[in-house]
């Protein structure tokens, strides 16, 4: 990992850090703050940054590259577009993480310290405490709805598995028998794959 810029530097940088969802609504003197707290780190390949069962309140926008989600030595999730935002939830509190996220190619991101907010006066850190809680709020959700639509799809086609299964017991032609059962078996794999990865928790979902 290399620290290419942190602190007051950033901040020079705000007009690029605005295209993030999770800055974008943060007015200039909040983002001076935050911006102050932040490091924009480099990872090379297979470099961990963050591991799983370790503690943690920052959380991380990526700017640039590819990184995976790992729980449990199951890779989960794949994240690539810009903004895309891990660790958020540990930013609520010094958690546990419950996944590793891994450098898949050399890849820049923001790592934000929602702790510097604590050192706001009263009014103001009660204002971007709000609208940190609301953006996280909106990544768990647009992530949920994805898990949500999946599961969906992994549902129907175990409904679909059932009745091919079904079928087969009252078939008694042994070539027929043994299509349809190469065909369940084919479904069941790919029902197999979307549900290890839909064995995440919200947080690293993904992503985090």
């Amino acid at each position: 990992m290399q620290i290419h810029q942190s602190g007051p530097a950033l901040y020079e940088m705000a007009d690029r850090f605005r295209q993030i969802p999770l800055l974008s609504e943060f007015e200039d003197r909040y983002l001076k703050n935050i911006l102050n707290a932040s490091r924009l780190l480099i990872y090379e390949p297979d470099e961990t940054i963050i591991p799983e069962g370790s503690f943690g309140d920052h959380l991380y926008a990526m700017l640039d590259g590819k990184v995976r989600v790992v729980k449990d030595n199951n890779q989960i999730a794949v994240l690539y577009q810009v903004g895309e935002v891990f660790g958020e939830l540990s930013a609520l509190g010094n958690e546990i993480r419950t996944a590793s996220v891994i450098a898949v190619e050399t890849t820049w991101c923001l790592e934000l310290d929602p702790g510097v907010l604590k050192r706001l006066p009263a009014t103001e850190r009660d204002t971007c405490y709000a609208l940190l809680y609301r953006l996280i709020a909106q990544i768990v959700a647009e992530r949920l709805k994805r898990t949500t639509d999946e599961l969906v799809v992994v549902t129907r086609e175990l409904d679909t598995t059932r009745r091919k299964l079904t079928e087969l017991r009252r078939k008694s032609n042994q070539e027929t028998l043994d299509d349809e059962l190469a065909s369940a078996i084919e479904q069941l794999r790919r029902t197999k794959e979307k549900l290890s990865r839909l064995k995440q928790p919200v947080e690293e979902s993904t992503p985090a």
